[in-house]
C-alpha cells in the first residue's frame, strides 16, 4: 500500500488511488486485507495510522472525511465543532458529524452527518455570522462555531456533570482559548433554547475558571449534585517546604480534597525526571505536609466520580454532610 504521505492527516480518498496510479478496487482490496479501514463512502486510512490516534484524533478524521466530500465546506457545529476546540468528553465522542445547514430530505441525520437548522443560513456561508447572529472561525483548516456557541451546544446536550466540567474548561485560566462566563451566558440568552434552558442555566451558574482539568470539575459538579457544601477551589497552604495548592478545601470542616487522574502518573510530562513511584512518594509528603494544617485530606478518583455512592460515603466518611434543599443537578 502507498505511504500515508500522499493524504493530509492520513485521510485517503477514492480519488487519490488515480493519482498515484492505483487500480480502481484497489482501496476495498486493502479493506479487504485489512491495510486500510473505510471511514466513510470514498474515505480511507491506513489501519496503522488509525491504530496510534486517540479517540479525538480518529472523531478529527472523520469529520475531515465529511468535510472533503462536501461541495460547499461545512460550518461544523455542536460536539464536531468542539473535538476542533481541543475540548475534552467524559466518556466517548459520537458517531455522526454535526454540522449548521437545513435539514436534509427524510430528516436531520443521513449519511453519518446531523445537521442542526439555521435560520439565513446562506449568511453563515457567506461568512456574515452577524447576520446570522452565529460567529463562524476558522481552526485546523475547518469552520467552526465560535466557542460560546458550542460550548452551550454541548451543555445542551449533557448530563449536569460533565456539563458544568465543558463550561468550566472553556473558563479556565489555564485554556489558551478561554471565554467568559459572560459570553456562554450571553450566548445562552441569544439562542433561549426552548428546551432544557433552566439545564444550561444552572449549569453555567456553577461552573468557574478555577478548575485546573475535566475530570477535577467533573468530581466538583457530582458533590454538588449529593447536596454537599461548595468548597473553595485551589486555595493555597505554606510551609517551611513552600506553597501548596489543593483542589477543594472545606474550611468549616478543615477538609481538603484532592481530585486525582491516572495521567497524573502515567504521562511522563507531568512528572519530568521522578518515575511514577517517586511521584507516588512525593504526593504522600505532600499529604503529610497538608495534614499538619487541616483535619483530614480526601483523595478523589475517576472510579468515585463514575460512582457517586461511593463518592458520598467517601465524603460522609471524612467528615462532610450534605445540606437540605443544596441538591444542584
Amino acid at each position: 500500500m502507498a505511504s500515508r504521505a500522499y493524504s493530509a492527516h492520513g485521510l485517503i480518498l477514492s480519488g487519490d488511488q488515480h493519482r498515484i496510479g492505483l487500480g480502481g478496487d484497489a482501496l476495498q482490496r486493502a479493506v479487504l486485507r485489512g491495510e486500510l479501514i473505510r471511514l466513510r463512502r470514498g474515505a480511507y486510512c491506513e489501519s496503522d495510522h488509525w491504530n496510534e490516534l486517540d479517540a479525538r484524533q480518529r472523531y478529527l478524521l472523520r469529520i475531515r472525511a465529511v468535510v472533503a466530500a462536501a461541495e460547499t465546506p461545512p460550518v461544523l457545529c455542536s460536539w464536531s465543532a468542539a473535538a476542533v476546540w481541543g475540548m475534552p468528553v467524559f466518556d466517548t465522542w459520537p458517531d455522526l458529524v454535526h454540522v449548521l445547514g437545513a435539514p436534509a430530505a427524510g430528516g436531520r441525520s443521513k449519511n453519518g452527518v446531523r445537521r442542526h437548522p439555521l435560520a439565513r443560513f446562506d449568511h453563515v456561508l457567506g461568512q456574515r455570522p452577524s447576520d446570522a447572529g452565529v460567529p463562524i472561525v476558522e481552526r485546523e483548516g475547518l469552520l467552526i462555531t465560535g466557542l460560546a456557541h458550542t460550548t452551550v451546544d454541548v451543555v445542551l446536550d449533557s448530563e449536569f456533570a460533565p456539563a458544568v466540567a465543558t463550561v468550566d474548561w472553556a473558563l479556565a485560566r489555564n485554556n489558551p482559548v478561554a471565554i467568559g462566563s459572560m459570553d456562554v451566558e450571553a450566548e445562552l440568552r441569544r439562542r433561549a433554547p426552548r428546551y432544557r434552558r433552566s439545564h444550561a442555566a444552572a449549569v453555567i451558574g456553577c461552573a468557574t475558571r478555577l478548575s485546573d482539568s475535566f475530570g477535577e470539575s467533573m468530581a466538583r459538579a457530582v458533590m454538588l449534585q449529593l447536596g454537599f457544601p461548595e468548597p473553595e477551589l485551589q486555595v493555597k497552604f505554606t510551609d517551611i517546604h513552600g506553597d501548596m495548592f489543593v483542589d477543594y478545601f472545606w474550611r468549616e470542616q478543615s477538609i481538603v480534597g484532592e481530585f486525582d487522574g491516572a495521567t497524573k502518573y502515567l504521562q511522563a510530562e507531568n512528572y519530568g525526571t521522578f518515575s511514577p513511584s517517586e511521584v507516588v512518594w512525593r504526593e504522600k509528603k505532600r499529604d503529610d505536609r497538608l495534614r499538619r494544617q487541616v483535619g483530614t485530606t480526601v483523595r478523589i478518583i475517576w472510579s468515585d466520580v463514575r460512582n457517586p455512592s461511593a463518592l458520598e460515603r467517601m465524603l460522609r466518611e471524612a467528615g462532610l454532610r450534605p445540606e437540605r434543599g443544596r441538591r444542584r443537578g
